[in-house]
């Protein structure tokens, strides 16, 4: 991995193409953040319609399960499940 020589724009956006595959093919020009601590998404790793990773084998992202997003985005190591739980049923009176 090139991860040497790209970027680290802390403040900015994390760069999306980053996180999936750990490379980013605008290298220094990318005007966005790729923070040297991120794992990427493992080759094969199913992902639901977000782009969040679908990991049958561990437990479901607690930001995932309430909110419906994941602050950790693509490189989050919890379940994201392709429909979050929701409340509105239970909101219903």
């Amino acid at each position: 991995m090139s991860d040497k020589k790209l970027p680290e724009r802390p403040g900015k956006p994390e760069c999306g193409y980053y996180l999936i595959t750990g490379n980013c093919n605008l290298k220094k020009r990318c005007k966005y953040h790729h923070p040297k601590n991120i794992i990427p998404i493992e080759p094969g790793l199913a992902l639901n319609d977000n782009g969040l990773p679908l990991r049958p084998n561990q437990a479901v992202c607690p930001h995932f399960s309430r909110f419906g997003l994941c602050k950790s985005g693509p490189a989050c190591k919890f379940d994201h499940s392709t429909k979050p739980s929701s409340s509105s049923s239970s909101a219903r009176k």
